[in-house]
């Protein structure tokens, strides 16, 4: 199953239209649509929005219905997310959602940035570490730069979003509790 035809299957098992999940989340009707029909690339903040009404972990959108048995996932087995009309790349480091830490490979791009408009937080605590480059974190009105080696833990239900001013790419470990991708 590919991500439109989870968010249809996840839609119809909690017996909801179309029409409501796109009033339920603020998006057009047409957009869902679109979606559900592979015709769209969803950003993040939809994809958190259409997780949140459907009552699943935006990772369920991506993942197939088996849950994992291991505890290693293999780097080519990554689930890997793009943000669109961006070159942000998430990938889930932990092998299932059935647990209570999320571990997120992030790869940002130079010039890059997930500022949303405004940016988003969620219930729980993130911690971040920088493997490689430097990275502006905004936290409500606080900016922090973190360079290679320097990490930042966090209430995430406060605003916060990510910035790649440099002209290297950035890539960064982060680990969520409770999991929210």
């Amino acid at each position: 199953m590919d991500l439109g035809e989870r968010i249809r299957y996840f839609r119809i098992r909690k017996r909801i239209t179309g029409a409501e999940l796109a009033q339920k989340t603020s998006v057009s009707r047409s957009l869902i649509s679109q979606i559900e029909k592979n015709n769209a690339n969803p950003s993040i903040e939809t994809l958190r929005r259409i997780a949140n009404v459907l009552e699943v972990p935006i990772a369920a959108l991506f993942e197939e219905q088996e849950p994992s048995n291991g505890m290693v996932v293999r780097k080519s087995q990554r689930k890997r997310l793009k943000l669109s009309q961006s070159n942000i790349f998430y990938e889930l480091l932990t092998p299932d959602l059935n647990r209570q830490l999320e571990l997120i490979w992030i790869e940002v791009e130079p010039g890059q940035q997930n500022v949303q408009a405004p940016s988003f937080g969620h219930i729980g605590e993130e911690s971040a570490v920088v493997l490689y480059g430097q990275i502006h974190v905004y936290i409500n009105n606080d900016v922090y730069v973190l360079n290679e080696g320097d990490s930042i833990s966090f209430d995430s239900s406060k605003p916060h979003s990510i910035a790649n001013l440099g002209t290297e790419k950035v890539v960064m470990v982060s680990a969520i509790t409770p999991p929210s991708f």
